[in-house]
């Protein structure tokens, strides 16, 4: 290796060759400590140290370098140990006899992953061979002085430049109208605000009207109708007064046990159970006899599996079992007085539904 001095070993190892146990060995990957002088910005000699410890890389095969985008800043090379002899037959004849181009290079390269898979986040590079003068060659014979020297230079594969395409945006110049001899260009940007044209006095009265408008908007309160009106005028006249309507009596219910936070408990926690003898209202003597029937059966069955009245999930608990019955009786709970043992099949396959053993 030429230069050992002021070159860095990347990484050494070698080519394994597509569908083929065959290897090429005796590479070694070295970067110019003279050009690079901070390797921690060197992407290709980072991604060659990273393959460190893997005794091959993948060889895919020869490439064209005009059909490429190569990046040949990071001036990484490559050797061949002298003892290699397959990897020297391999890369002589694929670089050797290959046309340079104006720039020096060879037409044909090889590429080669850093990778097991074949992804956008693998990183791929191109061996090529890049002419430079030599000191022997222009001390040698004439025949052999007109034959440039190769090294062996390595190159990281970039993606190409995209070629631009109909459907990409064009800056444009803004319209000549907007432009005029007061505003440029810096006074339309978006952060600048274009106050309307006139004098103070009018800009001033377009403030003052706006305001009057945002301050006297229109209230949202429902509106009433007749004396619904002429009570809310009442109201606001006078001082304003918060009053609960009573709650019409019903049957079994004490207007003293009404409060305005709902039933007032006593201190056994009355206040929580369910008044399941509530009366419902508009419905016929039969299916009003059937429903209180069914609120029987189901406190019966709930305390049997140990959910009574106390209980914390009983109100609940109730509610479904007790509207779940009432929904499977309905073609029949208007018209006849339902049966004992079909209600109670029903209540207890509601009840084993919701409670699974007895708590």
């Amino acid at each position: 290796m030429e230069g050992s001095a002021t070159a860095r070993l990347l990484y050494r190892g070698a080519l394994s060759l597509p569908d083929s146990y065959l290897l090429l060995d005796g590479l070694t990957f070295s970067a110019n400590l003279i050009a690079n002088k901070d390797l921690l910005h060197n992407p290709l000699a980072l991604a060659l140290e990273s393959m460190r410890g893997r005794p091959s890389l993948r060889l895919k095969g020869t490439e064209q370098l005009k059909n490429i985008w190569i990046d040949a800043s990071d001036d990484v090379c490559m050797d061949i140990h002298p003892t290699a002899t397959l990897s020297r037959v391999y890369f002589e004849n694929i670089l050797c006899l290959s046309c340079l181009s104006p720039d020096g290079r060879t037409e044909i390269g090889v590429r080669v992953a850093l990778g097991d898979t074949d992804g956008p986040a693998t990183t791929e590079i191109l061996i090529f061979g890049e002419s430079f003068p030599s000191p022997i060659a222009s001390t040698s014979t004439s025949s052999s002085g007109h034959t440039p020297t190769l090294a062996i230079r390595v190159a990281r594969i970039t993606p190409a430049a995209r070629a631009p395409r109909p459907d990409d945006p064009t800056p444009r110049k803004p319209p000549l109208h907007l432009i005029t001899r007061k505003q440029s260009i810096g006074d339309l940007a978006a952060n600048t605000r274009i106050r309307p044209k006139g004098n103070a006095k009018e800009e001033s009265e377009v403030v003052r009207r706006a305001r009057e408008v945002m301050l006297h908007l229109p209230s949202s309160k429902a509106r009433g109708r007749g004396k619904e009106k002429e009570k809310d005028k009442d109201k606001e006249k006078g001082a304003a007064v918060f009053k609960v309507p009573a709650l019409p009596a019903r049957k079994g219910d004490h207007a003293a046990d009404i409060d305005v936070f709902g039933p007032v408990g006593d201190a056994k926690g009355k206040a929580r159970a369910v008044n399941i003898e509530a009366v419902d209202e508009g419905i016929g003597d039969v299916e009003q006899e059937n429903k209180s029937i069914i609120k029987k059966f189901t406190v019966r069955h709930l305390d049997a599996v140990g959910v009574s009245k106390p209980h914390p999930e009983f109100k609940e608990l109730f509610g479904f079992v007790y509207r779940g019955t009432a929904f499977a009786l309905r073609a029949t709970i208007k018209k006849s007085p339902v049966s004992a043992r079909a209600l109670e099949a029903l209540v207890e396959a509601h009840i084993k539904l919701y409670v699974t053993s007895p708590t």
